[in-house]
């Protein structure tokens, strides 16, 4: 059985990512691993840093506390996907999106990796980074880019 690792914001964007994965889903009779990651927010940051050198610390009790919210979320993408017949497992994380992917992708032993593109320009890009961007470089995984925008 094939495996679709589909990593998800939550936000706008993860609609058409979650219906292009059930689409393929459906096609290939692959299973369905929904993650979700909350990035820790960062407390002190040396000047010159990058992200290289940031490590993830381990969650507070709070900040466990307050994944319920995501995990609910998920959830909800989850039972969509079962009411279709396809199977699926949801999963929420604290850390570092790119290298969570990463690590779930090798962990599962994903056979794609289906990814929602916000579409932000150079200029965002080039302050903040993209996890697209950085799966990209990275992985040894076919992975399939579902843009957020319709074209019009």
């Amino acid at each position: 059985m094939k495996t679709l690792l589909v990593p998800v914001d939550l936000s706008d964007a993860s609609k058409p990512v979650v219906e292009k994965a059930a689409e393929l889903a459906e096609q290939l009779s692959a299973r369905v691993i929904l993650l979700h990651i909350v990035e820790p927010v960062a407390t002190y940051v040396p000047v010159g840093a990058t992200m290289d050198v940031i490590a993830a610390a381990p969650p507070l009790v709070e900040a466990t506390e307050s994944l319920s919210a995501p995990d609910a979320r998920l959830k909800a993408l989850a039972d969509q996907l079962e009411a279709a017949g396809i199977k699926v497992e949801a999963v929420t994380l604290i850390g570092l999106a790119v290298d969570d992917i990463l690590e779930q992708a090798a962990k599962y032993h994903a056979d794609y990796i289906i990814l929602g593109s916000h579409g932000h320009g150079a200029l965002y890009h080039l302050f903040s980074g993209s996890v697209v961007t950085g799966i990209l470089k990275r992985t040894r995984c076919p992975t399939i880019i579902v843009p957020s925008r319709s074209e019009t």
